[in-house]
């Protein structure tokens, strides 16, 4: 058995995965919102006690008793850690863990606590005799205090920490395989941030934060709209990304064409610019390796109308929403499955 909680922003997610005959099956789901009145949600006001509070009401719902559980799993978020891919010289463990501490420390924010870092060994670099590739992550020990503390303070003994990037490649990998011959990206996009993930067989693993995210989306229709964060929310559930063009209520009435054309710059557009901007940065730092395979989408706001057609189209890449239980056994309808792509990457953690 394998228990997950994915902390996020608006909601809190748990899975728990069991292995029956070498598979992973369901066994238990939940979410719960972090804040009571949607009207008023702002992630900027959220407190320690807002997620607590939610993750006891997810154990009692979901008749879990934290203080029975060994340890649970749960992840950083991508903008409270950084991961790279790096190539260094051949060494003992010993040396190897001095030097990758050096340099983690040039990538993680400075918060006046010691780095906290863990790594794996991807193997012999392709190009460079006696070097091997490294995943490197790292964070700080201040970060690593203040998610221990809402798990702790929620009753749980013991947590294990994973890597948001990490979790999501993990549940891609269980549930599509990995391209033989190419590179696969995840988005994942959540009320806070949006986490964009690169990776295939032999290929550089490359993770980036984008800013442009659920929430802001939502806070330009509220601008638009003059609405609240409820009502704004379902619009986009509604209009999906029409909610944001210029013919759309509440938007610009200009026959000019330029004027028009300026109009329909929107976030949506912007957040496939940040995309592209990306994966060029990839390309150009892996020697002009761009055989973009599969595109998958996950995350609480993946399923708006209309954006993944417009990923599809603007990037000339197949694109897919994933579906976290595509490879695991499951009995029961759930709703919006891909917001639990990083709850599922964690529970399959713990089965490994």
């Amino acid at each position: 058995m394998s228990i997950s909680l994915d902390i996020g922003t608006s909601e809190v997610k748990l899975v728990e995965l069991d292995t029956v005959n070498d598979g992973a099956v369901l066994s238990k789901i939940h979410c719960k919102s972090t804040w009571n009145d949607l009207d008023s949600f702002d992630p900027e006001k959220l407190e320690k006690s807002n997620w607590v509070a939610c993750i006891n009401d997810i154990c009692t719902e979901t008749k879990i008793n934290p203080k029975r559980i060994k340890s649970i799993i749960t992840a950083i978020s991508g903008k409270n850690l950084s991961i790279k891919e790096i190539t260094t010289l051949e060494m003992n463990e010993d040396e190897l863990y001095q030097s990758l501490e050096f340099e983690a420390k040039k990538h993680i924010p400075l918060d006046g606590t010691e780095a906290v870092m863990d790594y794996s060994i991807i193997g012999s670099n392709q190009s460079e005799i006696d070097k091997i590739d490294v995943l490197l992550v790292a964070t700080t020990k201040n970060i690593i205090k203040q998610f221990d503390s809402i798990v702790r303070d929620s009753g749980f003994k013991n947590s294990i920490f994973d890597a948001e990037p990490i979790a999501l490649a993990n549940c891609m990998t269980h549930n599509y395989g990995v391209s033989e011959d190419g590179i696969d990206i995840i988005l994942d996009i959540g009320t806070s941030t949006s986490t964009l993930v690169v990776s295939g067989k032999s290929q550089t693993f490359f993770t980036r934060e984008i800013e442009i995210s659920g929430f802001t989306i939502i806070k330009e229709i509220m601008n638009k709209y003059n609405t609240d964060y409820s009502d704004a929310k379902n619009i986009l559930e509604k209009d999906g990304i029409q909610s944001l063009d210029s013919n759309s209520a509440g938007g610009i009435d200009n026959s000019n064409a330029f004027s028009l054309e300026s109009a329909e710059k929107t976030i949506f557009t912007n957040l496939i610019d940040e995309i592209r901007k990306s994966l060029r940065y990839y390309v150009k730092s892996n020697n002009g390796s761009s055989n973009f395979k599969r595109f998958f989408m996950s995350g609480g706001f993946a399923d708006m109308e209309g954006l993944k057609t417009q990923i599809s189209n603007e990037l000339r890449v197949e694109t897919e929403i994933l579906n976290p239980f595509n490879n695991i056994a499951c009995d029961v309808k759930i709703e919006n499955p891909s917001k639990y792509a990083i709850a599922v990457g964690l529970a399959l953690r713990g089965l490994m």
